[in-house]
Order: structure tokens, then sequence, then C-alpha cells
């Protein structure tokens, strides 16, 4: 898609909508192109993240007791007199 100057200044929001489902759109400024919107790929979850996610439930299985504490409700309501 083309947009002028001119439709950019009017219709940004709709032309980065555009961009964002993938449109490449060339903005063109008497009559030559001079610019171009794109999309930019949406961001993967990093492997340095799933390694650190993975790590984070190995520990948590490591120091888990099997036992349960009083739920926060329940110490919220010790507190109260409730």
């Amino acid at each position: 898609m083309t947009a002028t100057v001119e439709q950019t200044q009017v219709e940004l929001q709709r032309l980065i909508d555009l961009a964002q489902r993938g449109e490449e759109v060339v903005i063109t400024s008497q009559g030559k192109p001079v610019a171009k919107i794109t999309g930019l790929p949406l961001p993967r979850a990093s492997a340095d993240r799933q390694a650190w996610l993975a790590k984070l439930a190995r520990f948590r299985e490591r120091l888990a007791t099997g036992r349960n504490g009083a739920s926060i409700q329940t110490i919220l309501n010790e507190d109260r007199g409730e």
C-alpha cells in the first residue's frame, strides 16, 4: 500500500494497524517514495527465560516440604480478630 505524507498525517494509527498485520506501507512525497512503515516481529520467549523458568521449577520442587500453611485469608481474619 502507498500513502502520501498528507494521508499519513491524518491516518497514522490506521497505517500502523495495517503494518502490524503484515502490510507494508510506503509513504510518498510529491509522488516519490520517501519512507516505509513495516511491522515488527512479535517477541518470542527467549531461551534464557525458558531456562530460568525450568531452573525455578526445579528449585521449587527441591524446597517443597509438602506442607501448606495457613491461607492469606485465614491470617488476615486472625489478625482482625475474626
